[in-house]
């Protein structure tokens, strides 16, 4: 593969050549790596076993070391493990739409197993290099740390790894002893033996430790986000508890003033916002807030994109919600125009029980829950009720009409009966794109004024004629 792949040379230009990319790569350092990489050491390891060592006793296992010693090369290639994964459109793709939390936890996991792998194959190869057999109880083979294990500990038809055929055996014990030597447990029944073997153990098991120290911040790590947002309710939650604790006290014999209400009331009511809040946000970022916030102060990464981005991403959270109010829908405004539209929205948050008529900052403007539900009253037919759910818009007709044209009975009360988060568009904006595009206005907007006016006569017209 490597001989057909272009690559970039010196000045920045893409080499198609086959020449020159064939003798680019037989230059390069990871020919040689490669080249041994490719050397058949298994299959002369399995023909070495069959033809000689098992047909002729005499001969010992020294031949296969520098066999062993030719696969342990191999692992040089390892190093190019992380600039191979960040030059992978696939592996960065597939880490990019992964959670944060997991894809650490999954790379911690894998580097953990690989770390183990790598220091059970060397204590067993320090094994192997002592006795230059792979049977090694066998009279005048030096002891090593399994010679000894195999006399104090072995139980038949326990793990057996005296001989060649008992890899597998061999290995599951040295991994125990890694395994064991990592997470400082040490149960004493793996010791090293020999001079070398001390030497050896003492090292690994620093590096061991080393390690361990890293995988126990890794572990921290990982549970900070996992638990932020929780921590981060949590943190609300002491703060409210130490605003409630600041209220006035008040005489128990007194009721309560009007328009204030009860301090137990307002700071239960505080504390169940809240929770609601925590529970009903769990897709959003831990430290969002929504109270009458716009797009890129919820999600503050939005500053940090190209213009292009931004665009796009605020047509991808706010275009379903602009389609459903038909003087804002791409019927009528470009892509860019329903951006701009899109940056001047607010997110406003409701507790249970909260009235609202307008927005004190913003006045009035069009509504739509994305979470809960709330009721709509008029002044003027108190008996006429109508529930709204998330995805419906509130308003679309009457926002169009003057204030004062509307009079004050006939402006809606909303009344949230949950936790609600609503996408609200003030009157401002709506009306600073219906005069900068007066066709909007002639085609849809004119037609939805109307029918609210229209709406306003019949109720004005009932009114009047009651006895």
């Amino acid at each position: 593969m490597l001989f057909f792949r272009a690559y970039y040379d010196d000045e920045g230009m893409l080499v198609y050549e086959l020449k020159k990319i064939a003798r680019n790569y037989m230059c390069s350092r990871q020919f040689i790596l490669n080249f041994i990489s490719c050397f058949p050491t298994q299959a002369l390891l399995y023909g070495l076993d069959r033809l000689i060592f098992n047909a002729d006793p005499d001969v010992t296992d020294t031949s296969f070391l520098f066999l062993t010693l030719i696969d342990l090369i191999k692992l040089l290639r390892l190093t190019r493990v992380s600039s191979l994964t960040k030059s992978s459109y696939f592996i960065q793709s597939f880490w990019e739409k992964q959670s944060i939390p997991k894809m650490m936890l999954a790379v911690f996991v894998g580097k953990m197993i690989l770390f183990s792998h790598f220091l059970a194959c060397f204590w067993s190869f320090v094994a192997f290099a002592q006795a230059q057999s792979f049977d090694f109880t066998k009279e005048g083979v030096p002891p090593t740390w399994i010679s000894v294990w195999y006399e104090s500990s072995y139980i038949p038809g326990s793990i057996n790894p005296i001989g060649w055929s008992n890899d597998i055996d061999r290995y599951a014990l040295s991994l125990f002893w890694a395994i064991q030597s990592i997470t400082s447990i040490g149960y004493g029944n793996i010791v090293p033996v020999s001079r070398i073997e001390y030497y050896i153990a003492n090292m690994l098991m620093l590096v061991s430790g080393v390690f361990w120290a890293y995988a126990i911040g890794n572990i921290i790590q990982i549970l900070d986000h996992v638990h932020s947002r929780e921590m981060f309710y949590k943190v609300k939650m002491d703060s409210a508890n130490s605003l409630i604790n600041s209220f006035s006290p008040i005489d128990p014999n007194r009721e309560p003033d009007y328009g204030v209400g009860d301090a137990e009331v307002l700071a239960s009511r505080i504390r169940r916002f809240l929770t609601e809040q925590y529970n009903k946000t769990s897709r959003l970022s831990p430290d969002s807030e929504f109270n009458s916030k716009k797009l890129e102060e919820v999600y503050p990464l939005i500053e940090h994109l190209s213009p292009e981005l931004r665009q796009l991403t605020s047509l991808h959270l706010h275009r379903g919600v602009l389609e459903k109010i038909p003087y804002l829908s791409s019927k009528y405004l470009s892509p860019t125009e329903q951006s701009e539209v899109a940056f001047k929205c607010v997110f406003i948050e409701f507790a249970r029980g909260e009235t609202f008529y307008e927005d004190i900052q913003y006045g009035r403007g069009v509504l739509l829950l994305k979470n809960g539900f709330c009721m709509a009253t008029r002044k003027s037919k108190p008996e006429q009720k109508r529930w709204y759910t998330r995805g419906e818009p509130i308003g679309i007709n009457d926002v169009l009409v003057d204030g004062d044209f509307l009079g004050r009975d006939e402006k809606r009360r909303l009344t949230f009966y949950s936790y609600s988060l609503a996408l609200y568009i003030p009157r401002s904006v709506i009306m600073k794109v219906l005069k900068k595009r007066p066709d909007i206005w002639k085609d849809c907007a004119r037609w939805c004024y109307l029918q609210a006016c229209l709406l306003k006569w019949a109720r004005e017209k009932n009114k009047c004629e009651l006895p």
